[in-house]
Formats: structure tokens, sequence, C-alpha cells
């Protein structure tokens, strides 16, 4: 497997820094991002045996709450079968609540991880004329080519960790529909439209808190993360490139220990096809 970068012709720092930005998914441009269909808290039809398991206990601690001198006068049992009659009212009312308080909650986890969850996301294909336009400064910019096996790309703390390594998104014409007591996964999470399929998306999601350098603050915050110079592989130069910028970048590899090896190709324009081919890389 081989994972690229596109990236602006402004955007040499990562090349001199060994930084890369993992975004908020509030500033990308698929407002769908870690934005599954939440239908619901917990299901309806589980909420009368949920409700029956929690009563012994919730009702065991109001009812020691109690003055000693109601307690005298209602014991425990009494209080129990009380409370167990009330529960097909508690019933429908926790149903009206959930229901109630859903949209609230969309907003509250999409804002959370807009706060806390930064994305870098990396590309199958180098030669995408759409992915040149859109985030390579419409060719005047390049691409980076990353050793997939790297350790910065697999940092978990342990084998449930859904964040911190890299993982493929997969495409659907329709949202993932989640029960958020139901969640086994991230992988709604990693899911987009069809219409972003030509991305060929690998992502990789890290705590923004966890950020080596961050710019500006609040919405407009850029978090920077250092990565080992030595994973990048190659680089491939815009069919727009400026001589001036060729010639940054050229340097750049040669002052740079850890690029010797790295290299340096070009996106040249098809003669007979709507393609651009890498011309000088692996």
């Amino acid at each position: 497997m081989r994972l690229f970068k596109y990236l602006h012709s402004d955007r040499t720092d990562v090349l001199r820094s060994g930084t890369l930005r993992f975004s908020s998914p509030r500033v990308l441009n698929d407002p769908f991002e870690l934005n599954p269909h939440i239908a619901a808290l917990v299901r309806k039809e589980r909420i009368p045996a949920d409700l029956a398991r929690l009563m012994p206990e919730l009702v065991a601690k109001r009812h020691a709450e109690l003055p000693a001198e109601i307690r005298a006068l209602v014991p425990l049992e009494l209080f129990q079968a009380f409370m167990a009659a009330q529960l097909p009212n508690a019933t429908s009312l926790m149903e009206t609540l959930l229901g109630s308080f859903l949209p609230r909650l969309r907003e509250i986890i999409s804002q959370r991880f807009g706060e806390l969850i930064g994305i870098l996301c990396l590309t199958e294909s180098p030669a995408n004329l759409l992915m040149w336009a859109h985030y390579a400064d419409s060719h005047h910019g390049f691409i980076v080519e990353f050793d997939p096996e790297s350790r910065f790309f697999d940092q978990r703390l342990g084998p449930d960790d859904d964040l911190r390594h890299l993982r493929k998104v997969v495409y659907r014409d329709e949202r993932p529909s989640v029960v958020l007591s139901e969640l086994e996964d991230f992988s709604p999470f990693l899911t987009k439209g069809t219409d972003w399929s030509y991305e060929a998306e690998w992502r990789m999601m890290l705590p923004l808190s966890a950020a080596s350098r961050v710019i500006g603050e609040g919405s407009a915050a850029i978090h920077l993360f250092e990565f080992p110079k030595s994973m990048i592989r190659g680089l491939v130069c815009g069919c727009r490139m400026t001589d001036s910028k060729k010639a940054e970048i050229s340097a750049i590899l040669h002052e740079v220990p850890e690029y010797q090896g790295v290299y340096c190709a070009e996106a040249q324009i098809d003669e007979t096809r709507y393609r651009v081919n890498i011309v000088g890389g692996r």
C-alpha cells in the first residue's frame, strides 16, 4: 500500500519542520465528517428492561435517604412495591425525555468531536486530477508519499483504541444510523458519502490536546504534530509548479539528512488523455 498527502505550494514547512496538521472535523470541507445519524440513545424496546434492572438499586438508595420516621412507616419492601407499580409511567416518561434530549445530544457530540479530535487525511491516489486541483493549489503544489509502516501511523494505546492509527474510509450512499448504547466500534464515524469516493482516503485521528504545536486560538487554531522525517518516501511536484518552488524543494531534500534517499518526481500532462503521469518516481 502507498499513501500520499496533497499539499499547497506554500506548505514546504511540512518538509522543513517535520510537522503535519491534524484538522478538526468542523474545518474540513464535508459537513458530514464524524457525523453519522444518531437514531437513539437506547432502543425503546429496551427501556422497560433497563429500568427494571436499575430499579432495585435506585429504590434502595432513595429509601435510605428518607427520614428515619418515614422509613419506619414505609419499609423498603413496601416502597419497592409502590415504585414497581410506577414502572409503566416511568417507561413512558423516559421515552419522552430521551426523545426530547436527542437533538441536543447530537449537537453535543458533534461539538465535542470538533473540539477534541484531529484528522489527518491521506490517499491511495497520487494522480487524481480533482485532488490536485482542490488540495494542491490547482497543480502548483505537491504531494508527499509516506511510509505507511512507520510507527507514527500506529500509536494505539491498546487493542480497542479506535484512534491513533490508520483507518480506511468507507463510502456509502446512506449515512450510518446508530443507537449509541449499541455502538461497538468507531466504524460509523469512518463512513463518507460516495461523492467523495474518488479520494480513496485513509485517515488517522489523534486528540488535538496532544499536538506538538498550536498556532492561533479557538476554532481557527492549527494543530501541528511532529513526525519522523524518515517516514517520507518521496515527493511529486505538480505539473504547474514554478521553477523557483522546485528549486526550493530540491534544496530542502539536499539539506536534510533524512531526505537523502527520497525520490522527487513530477506530474506531467498526458499527451492524449485527460490525466497526469507521474514521471521520475518509483
